[in-house]
């Protein structure tokens, strides 16, 4: 019978043919044949294989030298562990890494990549590559020199168009605060012309001498004078000269502007 190797995460296995009892009868008929066969075949190699630890039950204290695939009680994957002298602790996996034009071509989901380009861990999700950091809606600001590098080193993410050059606050009710806020609303202008009535309510103190009156007498030639002539009335009010320019004055503390985005996948 010819040998056939199976690689099996580094164990080398050799099926071999083993010995038949002496006048055995062959089998009549195809599938007779095959199990006939198999019964007799020998699997060379394991011996060199020292085992591993598999499922979700602890391993006992003799296996410990031996690495444990730790599974839930459903079988499904954990992750590898080994002991450490102390405890059963999960032993770091390391990633393929690499520029960005390196990236895995045909990826499954959830293949992850160190982009050194960008300097960040990525994975691949059903909607292209986005970094490991971040859930979908997070938001965060980014230095940058221009918006398209702020993108290429953030993949997943997008420009926050909806809160372009404005302060985030947070949505909803709080203590000190005159009402609530929903979510999405804008409030407030980057400058403002005071009113009238926004400016406080104030007196300008003006004084003086002098004034106009009705004259009451008559000339000497007993006739009545028509107009008014200027006499000495005692202390006079009038309005002070206009002034100021009227403009609108800048509403926004001391700011700094970089690139915000949010998470899209």
């Amino acid at each position: 019978m010819a040998e056939s190797n199976h690689n099996m995460a580094g164990l080398n296995l050799t099926l071999q043919a083993g010995t038949a009892p002496a006048l055995a009868p062959l089998p009549g008929n195809a599938q007779a044949l095959l199990n006939f066969i198999a019964a007799y075949v020998l699997i060379a190699g394991g011996q060199n294989f020292n085992g591993i630890n598999f499922g979700s039950t602890t391993p006992a204290p003799a296996n410990r030298g031996i690495p444990w695939f730790k599974t839930d009680q459903n079988n499904n994957p954990i992750g590898l562990f080994a002991w450490n002298g102390a405890t059963w602790a999960a032993i770091p996996t390391t990633v393929s890494s690499g520029p960005t034009g390196s990236r895995p071509s045909n990826p499954s989901v959830g293949t992850q990549y160190l982009d050194t380009t960008i300097g960040a861990a990525i994975y691949w999700s059903s909607n292209g590559w986005t970094t490991v950091g971040g859930c979908v809606g997070d938001v965060k600001e980014v230095q940058a020199a221009d918006l398209n590098t702020a993108l290429n080193n953030n993949p997943g993410w997008v420009q926050d168009t909806q809160s372009v050059g404005l302060v985030i606050g947070g949505a909803g009710g709080a203590t000190g605060i005159t009402a609530a806020h929903p979510y999405g609303q804008v409030i407030g202008e980057e400058n403002h012309v005071l009113s009238i009535a926004e400016t406080p309510s104030h007196t300008h103190a003006l004084s003086g001498s002098g004034g106009w009156a009705p004259y009451s007498g008559q000339h000497q030639n007993g006739t009545q004078p028509p107009g008014v002539f200027p006499v000495v009335t005692g202390v006079s009010t009038s309005n002070s000269a206009a002034t100021g320019g009227g403009g609108s004055h800048n509403t926004i503390q001391p700011t700094i502007y970089y690139w915000r985005l949010v998470k899209q996948f």
